[in-house]
C-alpha cells in the first residue's frame, strides 16, 4: 500500500499551485515596492526597502523549494519510505514554518504530513514482514 506516496503528490502538486501563486504575488509586491522607493520621499527608504526585498526573495524562494522537495519525497517514498517520508517532513515543516497556519498551508503540509507519516510507518511494516 503506498497510500503515503500518493497523498504526497496530491499535496506537493497543490502546494506547488500555491506556491506558484505566491511567487507571483511576492513578485508583484517586489515589483511595486521598488517603484515605491524610488520616489525617495524617506531617507530610511533604501533600508526599508533592501529589508522588504529580502522578505519577499525569501518566500518566492520557499514558494517554490518547499512543494518540490515534498514532491521529491513522495517520488521517493515508493521505493524507499524512510527517505521519502523525511523530505515530505521536512516540506510539510518547512510550508508552516515560512508561510505559517494560513488555510492554503495547512492543506498543503496536512497532506504532507500524513503522507510522510503512512510512508514512514509502511517503511516500519515492511522491514517486519522481511523478518
Amino acid at each position: 500500500m503506498k497510500a503515503g506516496g500518493i497523498l504526497g503528490i496530491i499535496g506537493g502538486v497543490i502546494a506547488l499551485l500555491v506556491g506558484a501563486i505566491g511567487f507571483s504575488v511576492a513578485g508583484l509586491g517586489s515589483s511595486m515596492m521598488s517603484g515605491v522607493a524610488s520616489i525617495g520621499i524617506d531617507p530610511n527608504s533604501a533600508r526599508v526597502n533592501a529589508e522588504v526585498q529580502s522578505t519577499l526573495a525569501f518566500y518566492r524562494t520557499m514558494s517554490l523549494i518547499m512543494p518540490i522537495v515534498g514532491l521529491v519525497g513522495a517520488g521517493i517514498a515508493f521505493k524507499n519510505g524512510k527517505l521519502g517520508g523525511g523530505l515530505m517532513g521536512v516540506a510539510a515543516a518547512g510550508i508552516l514554518w515560512a508561510f505559517g497556519f494560513g488555510i492554503f498551508s495547512l492543506v498543503c503540509a496536512v497532506l504532507l504530513g500524513i503522507g510522510a507519516f503512512l510512508a514512514f510507518s509502511d517503511a516500519q511494516s515492511g522491514a517486519r514482514q522481511q523478518t
